[in-house]
C-alpha cells in the first residue's frame, strides 16, 4: 500500500512537471530513478530511464499534437523490470505502449474537457469575475494532472502484464487508426506552427532542415547542432557587416 501511494505521489510529480518552467523532471530519466527509488532498486530505475530517455528524446508538442506521454512509460516500465525481473527492452517496451495509450487520455482531456473550462473562464472574465477564473485555473491544472497519475497508478496496481494483455485486446483496425492518426497529427500542428512564424526570411531554413532529415538522415540534434552554427555565423558575420558599413561611413563623411 505505501509503494502504491509513492508511486502515485511520483506520478504527481512528473505530471505538474510540465507547470515547472525547465525543470525537466518530467523526463523519463528523473521518473525512473524515482520510480527505482520507491522501488528499493535505483540502479535498474536509471538504467530503464535511460533507455527510455533514448526512445523519447526527439518527442516534443509541436503545435496542437502532443508527443506520447513519458511519466507512465517511465514508471510503468521501470516498475515492470524491477518486480519481475524482465529484461530492460521488455521494460522500454511496456512503457512505449503504455504512453500510446496514456496520449489519448491525455489528448481527450486537452482537446475536450480544457477547452470547456476555457470557455467558462471567459465567461467569468465577461462578468469580471476574477476569484471564478482563479477556481478554473486551479480546476484545469488538476484535471490535466490527477486523472493521469491516478491511471498511472492503476497500471502499477493490477501490473503490467495485465496492461499489456488490455492492449493486446484492441482491435486492429483501432490501433492500426491510431498509428495513422499518430503520423499526422504531428503533421498538422507543425504545419500551425510553422504558419505562424514562417515568412519569406525564414522559409529557407525551414527547407534546409527538411533537405538535412529527409535526404542525409540527420537526427534532430544534429539538425539542431547545424542551426546553432548557422545562427552564430548570422550573428558574427552580421555585426561585421555592420561594423564596415559605419566604418565605411564615417570615412565617406569625413
Amino acid at each position: 500500500m505505501v509503494q502504491i501511494i509513492l508511486i502515485f505521489i511520483v506520478a504527481m510529480i512528473g505530471y505538474l512537471g510540465y507547470f515547472w518552467p525547465i525543470a525537466n523532471v518530467q523526463r523519463p530519466l528523473v521518473m525512473g530513478m524515482l520510480t527505482g527509488l520507491v522501488l528499493g532498486d535505483i540502479q535498474t530505475g536509471i538504467i530503464v530511464g535511460a533507455s527510455l530517455e533514448l526512445v523519447f528524446l526527439g518527442s516534443m508538442a509541436i503545435g496542437a499534437s502532443n508527443p506520447p506521454d513519458m511519466n507512465s512509460a517511465a514508471i510503468l516500465g521501470c516498475s515492470y523490470v524491477i518486480t519481475t525481473g524482465a529484461a530492460v527492452a521488455q521494460g522500454v517496451a511496456i512503457g512505449v505502449l503504455v504512453s500510446m495509450l496514456m496520449q489519448i487520455v491525455w489528448n481527450f482531456i486537452m482537446a475536450v474537457l480544457v477547452p470547456m473550462l476555457g470557455a467558462k473562464a471567459d465567461k467569468y472574465a465577461e462578468e469580471g469575475n476574477t476569484a471564478a477564473i482563479d477556481r478554473i485555473h486551479v480546476i484545469s491544472g488538476l484535471l490535466e494532472t490527477v486523472p493521469l497519475a491516478v491511471l498511472t497508478t492503476i497500471g502499477f496496481y493490477v501490473g503490467s502484464e495485465v496492461m499489456e494483455g488490455l492492449i493486446d485486446k484492441i482491435p486492429s483496425f483501432i490501433t492500426s487508426g491510431l498509428n495513422y492518426a499518430m503520423g499526422i497529427i504531428p503533421v498538422i500542428g507543425f504545419a500551425m506552427l510553422a504558419r505562424m512564424i514562417m515568412d519569406k526570411k525564414t522559409a529557407c531554413f525551414l527547407f534546409l532542415g527538411f533537405i538535412l532529415v529527409a535526404y542525409f538522415n540527420i537526427n534532430i540534434i544534429g539538425v539542431t547542432a547545424i542551426a546553432c552554427i548557422l545562427v552564430a555565423i548570422l550573428l558574427f558575420n552580421g555585426n561585421q557587416v555592420q561594423v564596415v558599413k559605419g566604418e565605411a561611413t564615417g570615412h565617406n563623411e569625413f
